[in-house]
């Protein structure tokens, strides 16, 4: 039977771009700025500490072998250091988390016996305590506010004769909960096939913790939802309720929602390219995984957030953008071959709904021109906007259909030499008029997909998937919406 879990990372957000690590008693070849993110596969080094060589094959040298942190001196009989080491971390902000978690050597399983640890408020010293690490993951508990700076002194190593070493700071901790802990959990992922508006997916959970502790819950937490079909889709807290003493509600949602919280100054552009300009929008905030060919673009946005400016690119671009079943956000086309989801997979009921016919579909395109007396301001700078309309009529209308035309005005990326093939596009888009939907038990579908839903009455139905309503049990269950 499949699995289904959250992750929640209860951590700081923003902490480990943000901090400076700074260690006195490091050795020279100690990488100390990697330890808030990490070692990659840490490999098991190969030393001259006492009883730690395998002679298995597996040890490395150190010249192959990144290290975050290893203390210069080599602890005595008793574990015990003549000067304790210590990792000094300052921020520029103020933090606030539920602990630390401390990532030693996990290659070699060794780890520090006796750490201590200080959270400061510039020059106040807002909490101390002492801790006894049992294993090579220890999550030091201690709920600290607003602080600006750590030092963590490593003062004593479980085992003698040897060197303390790090390879992760984390601050905060990783939590799972499973579905025995979980008393209801929905998402709503979708997406706009042609990104005539970008849409935020959502998930709301409620949790009744079996670990008697207080979760901050912190805003732009990140939240991974997994199940043995793959990762459902990463997602940001966005405000919770506590309803008793360890259940709490959560509401999420993905990183197109975070997107919204910040706004974008806008521009003026010309022939300037599309995946430059995505990334000048989104930042260092969020990994971008573009599939989609770069094109080039004129025109301009307007101040907006970025969510609106991301909508604005995407749709001049041709491209579409969806976060679920991955870490990042995925630019891409379409793709038009489909995967036929089986009758074995899919609940009865599978339904088709046919929109009204789409008798006209108009595009404006944008010129932007430097004026004094333009009525278009960006930056501080006055634009004169001209437009140009472009139109794509549907041969088909009868006499019998009624006018239906889609006008498109606000497109602002959107210049006259692409003007005619965006309307084209628009259209072709309102052309498909079916929309199937059908509950499914999921099997890693994306958004996007192009998938085929089995019918009652014949041929089956091949369409993008556009809306994915999931219920959260071991087995998974999709009410999908495919256009």
């Amino acid at each position: 039977m499949s699995k289904t879990q959250i992750l929640y990372k209860d951590v700081a957000p923003g902490a480990d771009e943000n901090a400076g690590v700074s260690s006195p008693g490091a050795a020279a070849f100690s990488d100390i700025v990697a330890l808030p993110f990490g070692l990659i596969d840490p490999k098991p080094v190969a030393t001259l500490e006492q009883d730690n060589w395998a002679l298995d094959g597996a040890f490395v040298l150190r010249e192959h072998q990144p290290v975050a942190f290893w203390s210069a001196a080599i602890s005595g009989a008793d574990g015990a250091f003549g000067s304790s080491p210590s990792i000094t971390i300052t921020f520029s902000e103020q933090f606030s988390s539920v602990g630390i978690t401390l990532l030693f050597d996990t290659a070699t399983g060794d780890y520090c016996s006796a750490v201590n640890i200080k959270w400061y408020q510039q020059d106040t010293l807002k909490a101390e305590q002492d801790f006894s690490p049992d294993a090579v993951s220890y999550f030091c508990s201690r709920a600290v506010t607003a602080y600006d700076k750590i030092v963590i002194t490593l003062k004593r190593t479980a085992k003698p004769y040897r060197y303390a070493k790090l390879e992760k700071i984390l601050f905060g901790i990783y939590r799972y909960f499973g579905m025995t802990e979980l008393r209801r959990a929905s998402i709503v992922n979708e997406m706009n096939l042609i990104a005539l508006e970008l849409p935020v997916s959502t998930a709301r959970w409620t949790v009744d913790s079996r670990d008697n502790l207080d979760f901050m819950f912190q805003l732009k937490q990140p939240v991974e939802v997994q199940n043995d079909s793959g990762l459902i889709g990463v997602y940001y807290i966005d405000k919770h309720a506590r309803l008793a003493q360890n259940v709490y509600d959560i509401e999420c949602y993905d990183a197109i929602g975070v997107l919204s919280e910040s706004k974008f100054a806008g521009g003026v552009y010309s022939g300037k390219s599309a995946k430059v300009l995505l990334q000048e929008i989104v930042g260092s905030d969020f990994e971008l995984n573009i599939e989609a060919a770069d094109i080039n673009l004129t025109g301009a946005i307007l101040p907006c957030t970025r969510r609106e400016a991301m909508q604005q690119v995407l749709f001049a671009w041709g491209a579409c953008a969806a976060t679920d079943g991955r870490e990042n956000i995925r630019v891409f086309a379409l793709p038009a071959t489909a995967t036929q989801i089986s009758a074995d997979r899919t609940f009865p009921g599978v339904a088709s709904e046919v929109a009204a016919i789409v008798t006209k579909v108009s595009v404006t395109a944008h010129t932007y021109t430097q004026d004094s007396s333009g009525t278009v301001e960006i930056n501080g700078t006055k634009y004169r906007d001209t437009t140009a309309g472009y139109t794509v009529v549907n041969p088909d209308v009868t006499a019998n259909d009624k006018e239906n035309a889609v006008e498109v005005t606000g497109a602002t990326l959107v210049s006259p030499a692409i003007g005619q093939a965006t309307a084209q596009r628009v259209y072709d888009y309102y052309a498909r008029r079916s929309t199937n939907r059908a509950r499914v038990v999921w099997a890693g579908e994306r958004l996007g997909d192009r998938v085929g839903l089995p019918s009652t009455w014949g041929d089956g139905s091949d369409g993008n998937l556009a809306k994915m309503e999931i219920t959260l049990s071991n087995t998974v269950i999709a009410a999908v919406e495919t256009r």
